[in-house]
């Protein structure tokens, strides 16, 4: 059964990190109502906001991102990349934890245009890393 496999996982996460993946979880679902609903100049300004201050916890930037990767794969809805580096943002920086969000785009063999959003903690990356080896960087936030 694929629920009872979820529970045993969710049971072997621990409190504190169980914790972390419901807050992801609500985070992922903020973001993507923002993404749905706010003008993207307006998100730009929250982007830009908290500064990239230098990282204190980089095993806290390492548990949020997992958390978030937890989340998204079993939220209901479609958790992409965007919104997933949005999410990890805002985690980081209720934290005091500064990062840099990172918009990439790049144009595919069959001439389809493909972006992508990663974020970037004290120089590793925190949520996004599949899938921006072939993206030119376009903009950075933070």
């Amino acid at each position: 059964m694929l629920l009872a496999r979820k529970v045993r996982s969710a049971l072997r996460l621990g409190g504190a990190n169980r914790l972390l993946v419901a807050e992801a979880a609500l985070m992922l679902a903020l973001a993507r109502l923002c993404v749905l609903m706010v003008p993207f100049r307006v998100l730009m300004l929250w982007l830009s906001r908290a500064p990239d201050a230098p990282a204190r916890d980089a095993a806290l930037a390492q548990r949020v991102g997992k958390a978030v990767a937890i989340a998204a794969r079993n939220v209901p809805w479609n958790a992409v990349c965007l919104p997933q580096a949005m999410a990890a943002k805002a985690m980081l920086a209720l934290r005091g934890q500064g990062s840099a969000f990172h918009l990439g785009a790049t144009i595919e063999a069959d001439g389809a245009f493909s972006a992508h959003a990663w974020l970037e903690c004290d120089g590793r990356i925190v949520t996004g890393a599949k899938g921006m080896q072939d993206m030119s960087h376009l903009a950075r936030f933070g």
